[in-house]
């Protein structure tokens, strides 16, 4: 019998050279194949740390894996370059590490969307507690949202931070512009009102911001860089420039548009501008108005 392979998991293929019979392609996602047995865990992150490093976790329960890229900027991180922190699976009550000289792979950021990452990797001997060496094969991973590190806190000094985080929420630094935050746009004629607001700074190297806004029903995010100027720029589905538009968590990527920044004080974060865009399901954003801070 001769097995067909449809366009968009050609696609996925392609992407991730990691065709096999079962590949599973959610969002996000996260799988390998360990000694021809497969991985997929039902927990995935990806941790950003304040020094640009970047956490890819993975973990069903019984299994984890844990590796380490030094930094989040679009490229391929090798084992023998030092470009990739130790790597790590546990197999239950069995510890398998990376060792210099010996280990070998590579992991391959291929896209930051969103503040999602998505990319490939593979591993090759890491060696184990119980003395046996664990290999990892076509393994990608596929828009992870990505989380700040937060530093666990010592059980002696739980009621020491209970008591300072209660201090600080009675004063709490949030930018006014935010409070303020508002956004509106027309969807395909018909007006959009939202109500939730949120601006997330993200990015060491290069960082840009995310304003997301939505009603009940719906959401639209736009990605710039955080250093944007005054002036119009287009809006694509991904890159420095880009916007969602979401119906029912039924999200749609722009594929032309733009974006134009009326008024940016980097000082105060406070931000203002006008959208425009077409969804790659046809939806037309339009006359879109925001005011943020961030």
């Amino acid at each position: 019998m001769i097995k067909k392979i449809t366009p968009l998991l050609a696609v996925i293929c392609l992407i991730f050279n990691s065709c096999t019979n079962d590949v599973e392609f959610n969002t996000p996602g996260l799988q390998a194949t360990i000694d021809g047995k497969l991985f997929r865990p039902d927990i995935r992150k990806a941790i950003i740390h304040d020094d640009g490093t970047l956490v890819i976790v993975g973990n069903n329960g019984t299994e984890s894996i844990n590796f380490t890229t030094s930094s989040t900027d679009i490229g391929t991180y090798r084992l023998e370059q030092q470009a990739i922190n130790k790597v790590s699976f546990e197999d239950n009550d069995v510890k398998f590490i990376s060792e210099d000289g010996v280990s070998n792979g590579q992991i391959v950021i291929t896209e930051i969307y969103n503040n999602q990452v998505s990319g490939n990797f593979y591993f090759e001997d890491l060696k184990g507690s119980n003395g046996k060496s664990m290999s990892f094969k076509n393994g990608w991973f596929y828009r992870l949202p990505i989380e700040n590190f937060v530093p666990e806190p010592e059980e002696e000094q739980e009621e020491e931070i209970i008591i300072n985080v209660e201090e600080e929420e009675e004063d709490p630094e949030i930018n006014p512009c935010l409070l303020n935050a508002s956004l509106i746009a027309m969807i395909n004629g018909n007006q959009m009102i939202t109500d939730d607001h949120d601006a997330i700074p993200f990015g060491v190297n290069n960082p840009s911001i995310l304003i997301k806004a939505s009603n009940e029903d719906e959401e639209i995010t736009i990605v710039f860089p955080i250093d944007v100027t005054v002036g119009t720029h287009s809006l694509t589905g991904s890159g420095e420039y880009s916007a969602t538009y979401s119906l029912y968590n039924d999200k749609a990527s722009a594929v032309s548009g733009r974006l134009t920044i009326t008024y940016h004080d980097t000082e105060t974060k406070c931000i203002s501008g006008s959208f425009e865009f077409t969804t790659t399901s046809g939806i037309v954003v339009s006359e879109g108005l925001f005011d943020y801070g961030y």
